[in-house]
């Protein structure tokens, strides 16, 4: 199969939006990531046999891709949900007020895949009570919807992250919050909502 063949394939199923040119680059290969992510339990951003298998195996019989699953935690290899958990200690809430998002968490996979590199979250999931207590915390923020998260992948720079965390589908806020993390927020306007 060439490169191609493989973009124009990516391209049908909605992961790749760049030309069908054949040149390999990063835009190809985050969209192998993503399709990786949504239809493959671990995603390495590498076009292989195994891919190029699940792709036809998946335009010939139209599936769905399994980011539309209600359960899916199962194909998150990077991160477990207990991560995700409000540090409030059980003051203010059982600990998961909201789900997070998953076009957070899988927004971190691809981060975490791309990078290569172990990821530590340092705030998920906010009650109202813990949200209250950090400084700088937006009372509004999208902490408490389950769409935003404070996150490091070690041996990276917050800026790199930042810069890389910007590309990522969804993703409406993002910023460095001190030299190795950062904040990512998603699906900030989704319902029409100017939440932070």
């Amino acid at each position: 199969m060439t490169d191609r063949q493989k973009q124009h394939l990516l391209a049908f199923l909605g992961f790749y939006g760049g030309a069908v040119d054949g040149i390999w680059g990063e835009q190809s290969r985050q969209a192998t990531v993503d399709f990786q992510c949504a239809y493959m339990e671990s995603p390495d951003g590498v076009f292989g046999p195994e891919t190029q298998r699940r792709i036809r195996q998946v335009i010939g019989n139209s599936e769905k891709p399994a980011a539309q699953s209600s359960d899916f935690w199962k194909e998150i290899t990077c991160f477990s949900r207990a991560e995700f958990r409000c540090t409030c200690g059980g003051r203010g809430c059982d600990g998961f007020p909201a789900e997070p998002s998953e076009r957070l968490v899988r927004n971190a996979q691809t981060a975490r895949v791309h990078f290569g590199k172990i990821a530590d979250v340092s705030s998920g999931v906010r009650c109202q009570l813990r949200n209250a207590e950090l400084p700088g915390s937006a009372a509004n923020s999208l902490h408490l919807r389950g769409k935003a998260m404070d996150f490091r992948i070690r041996g990276i720079d917050s800026q790199s992250l930042c810069a890389y965390v910007r590309t990522l589908p969804g993703v409406d806020e993002a910023y460095a919050i001190d030299s190795q993390y950062v904040h990512m927020g998603v699906e900030k306007y989704e319902r029409g909502t100017e939440n932070e």
